[in-house]
């Protein structure tokens, strides 16, 4: 029993101190898509924000792939030391693990989550070509033409948010899944697909230069930014999608390291910087520690299960 007390008491002090020197170099926060959006927009704010304040570089690796599963994994496999952490959203934790099989990530024993920080809802966008100007109206035209949506990926957020829209709405279309949402956003400025559910910061510049049309929001309540875009719930009641951002490292890194990281990135509720340009990408600031992260990342778990179930979605080889 002494032994046993003596050996914990030890262990402690070793977290504690591992706490006190870390970090010792450079901090890599690995973005699961390609430049640009709401993932690589927060990961470089959090990166602006925690190289000051751990007297370390923070830099920023973007690794797009399979919803995200390719920089999920790449993460679960780094030491868990804290010098690799990942800037996840709902694709990585809470949806692709359970439809691709392929790449092996376990969204619970994976990863420590470490703090939420920021909320967005998907605007349903539609190429200019269209001669539509509500949801109504594409629905419409979506049953008498053989529509299309991209994706960024096969059971990511992006995905389902669509998929969702489409069987709330009754209509069947075409999923066109890309490697990251900035291909997809290419093709539907393009003509090449005829929607796409995308994260405002992808979206609200080109709706003002008129090359994509908006025209329902997935939120419970419209964007302050966009008043005249719809709630998606205002033509087809109940409907609400949203995802998150925050970070995450590989399970077992040390709690002391989790907490350092934590307490910075919650200080960010004071940046007003930080706070207009997550504003302008209609993302909505969240800070949830460690905790509170984790039970809510199980909640969304369950909520989606059942409709990953029933979808009939799998992975291509």
């Amino acid at each position: 029993m002494l032994s046993r007390i003596v050996g914990a008491a030890l262990a402690a002090v070793a977290l504690s101190a591992a706490a006190q020197t870390w970090p010792q170099r450079p901090v890599t926060i690995v973005v699961p898509y390609g430049p640009g959006g709401n993932s690589d927009l927060i990961a470089r704010l959090a990166a602006s924000h925690l190289g000051p304040a751990l007297g370390q570089p923070v830099v920023v690796e973007n690794r797009p792939g399979a919803a995200g599963l390719v920089a999920a994994r790449y993460v679960a496999e780094a030491a868990p030391d804290g010098y690799t952490l990942l800037m996840g959203t709902a694709s990585q934790l809470v949806t692709a693990p359970f439809i691709n099989t392929n790449i092996t990530v376990d969204p619970v024993k994976s990863f420590d989550p470490v703090v939420k920080i920021g909320d967005n809802a998907f605007i349903v966008a539609v190429r200019p070509q269209l001669a539509v100007s509500n949801l109504s109206e594409f629905v419409t035209y979506a049953k008498g033409n053989k529509a299309s949506y991209g994706s960024g990926g096969i059971g990511g957020i992006t995905h389902l948010a669509s998929y969702l829209f489409a069987r709330n709405a009754g209509v069947e279309m075409l999923h066109v899944p890309y490697k990251g949402g900035a291909a997809a956003v290419a093709d539907l400025v393009g003509g090449q697909i005829d929607m796409y559910s995308a994260s405002p910061s992808e979206i609200i510049s080109l709706a003002k230069s008129g090359k994509v049309k908006l025209l329902g929001i997935s939120s419970k309540k419209r964007l302050d930014r966009l008043p005249n875009v719809p709630t998606i719930a205002e033509t087809f009641p109940g409907h609400e999608v949203e995802s998150w951002n925050g970070l995450l490292a590989p399970a077992g890194t040390p709690p002391a390291v989790l907490d350092r990281i934590a307490a910075e990135v919650v200080k960010m509720k004071g940046d007003a910087n930080a706070a207009k340009k997550l504003d302008e990408a209609g993302i909505t600031p969240v800070y949830l520690t460690r905790q509170a992260f984790a039970a809510e990342i199980q909640q969304q778990t369950a909520m989606w299960g059942p409709v990953l179930k029933n979808s009939g979605i799998q992975a291509k080889d």
